[in-house]
């Protein structure tokens, strides 16, 4: 009898750990490689100066000048310039998040 129990005790704990494992160890998200991300288009909202930069959150640092004056770039087609755009959520929600031609 006491085996029996010993094993439902031991199919219990092993059940448990199955389904709590997911929730303990969640999976991680595969490391991108700097080459795999894609080239947006920044403007610097000091200098109006563009450069194409691999994307990321928030604001960049100018190569030029250091501070975080980058901001991802939407072109004005009525004035042929690129001027500062809306946040990089707001900006692949309206379909304006693209990458720059290569």
């Amino acid at each position: 009898m006491k085996d029996t129990r010993l094993w439902f005790v031991g199919g219990g704990l092993a059940v448990t750990a199955w389904l709590l494992a997911p929730s303990l160890f969640p999976p991680q998200p595969p490391a991108v490689a700097a080459e795999d991300l894609p080239v947006v288009r920044y403007v610097c909202r000091e200098s109006g100066a563009t450069f194409d930069l691999p994307l990321a959150a928030g604001a960049l640092e100018n190569p030029e000048t250091g501070r975080p004056t980058l901001v991802p770039a939407v072109y004005d087609a009525r004035r042929k310039r690129w001027k500062p755009g809306p946040p990089l959520e707001v900006m692949h929600r309206m379909g304006l998040l693209q990458q720059a031609a290569e």
